[in-house]
């Protein structure tokens, strides 16, 4: 039987920084298995949400609760070994290879007493292999381009076997080749290897392309909800962004894709 993927669920959370409220009363059940994307403007609760479901955050109220436990009374271990994180913008030691890199993410399976296995040698390099990372194992971090480094993440968080990513703005500073390329690699990981990813998008059109589940938020608080891609109206985008935008269809996937309005008023003579 295939191996379960566990659920995520988060319970009237409600978080923030010091004495701020940032996210408020938010409630949403993860889609195992598939990709869930949250958006909204600046200073909407994104990230902080993130940072909360990721345990890097404390909640002021409510609970996260992962497979029915609340991650705040698990081992940090135990989490570890179910849930990865990947940070917005995180640092590179100078000089660590992309081998180096990725085999931190074994570190949840290290004990006091264990060393290293072939167990361990084979993650590494299944998710080098999946993540197109192989063949610049033994390449600095700091050297690759924006996309590449991306994927040498996204296999250490592959590399640490958890069945549940969270990744904060993969995309940001990509241009668009590399963004297409990461978020190709995002959707693979849903669809060929059981993986459950919930990431923080700036673009809308790419989360409503390749995400399962949307959440727009602002004000700390979840304004809409959409699934695969379809139902967001131009009236709720208004609200979310304060801009209005116009609605076409991509030929390829019938999906929206929304023009800012301004935009094409500019471009009509």
């Amino acid at each position: 039987m295939p191996e379960a993927v566990p659920s995520l669920a988060v319970t009237a959370l409600k978080a923030g920084w010091g004495h701020k409220v940032v996210v408020d009363d938010v409630s949403f059940t993860v889609r195992a298995g598939r990709m869930t994307a949250l958006i909204g403007p600046n200073g909407s609760g994104k990230s902080t949400l993130l940072s909360a479901m990721a345990r890097l955050l404390k909640p002021l109220s409510g609970a996260v609760h992962l497979d029915g436990r609340s991650i705040h009374h698990l081992p940090t271990r135990a989490l570890a070994r179910d849930l990865g994180i990947l940070p917005q913008s995180p640092l590179v030691p100078e000089g660590l290879t992309v081998f180096d890199l990725v085999s931190r993410g074994r570190y949840p399976h290290q004990g006091f007493l264990s060393q290293w296995s072939e167990r361990d040698d084979a993650a590494v390099e299944t998710a080098m292999r999946l993540t197109g990372t192989l063949d610049f194992a033994r390449t600095p971090v700091e050297v690759l381009s924006g996309g590449q480094r991306q994927r040498c993440w996204i296999a250490m968080a592959m590399a640490q076997e958890t069945k549940v990513i969270l990744l904060d703005e993969p995309t940001t500073f990509l241009d668009l080749r590399y963004q297409v390329e990461v978020l190709d690699l995002l959707h693979r990981l849903t669809r060929e290897h059981g993986r459950t990813v919930v990431a923080v998008l700036h673009d809308l059109n790419m989360a409503l392309a390749y995400a399962d589940t949307v959440l727009g938020l602002k004000d700390g608080r979840i304004r809409a909800q959409v699934e695969d891609g379809t139902g967001l109206t131009c009236a709720q985008i208004a609200d979310l962004f304060g801009v209005e935008v116009v609605a076409v269809e991509n030929p390829r996937t019938g999906k929206p894709v929304f023009i800012p309005l301004s935009a094409v008023s500019e471009a009509v003579p």
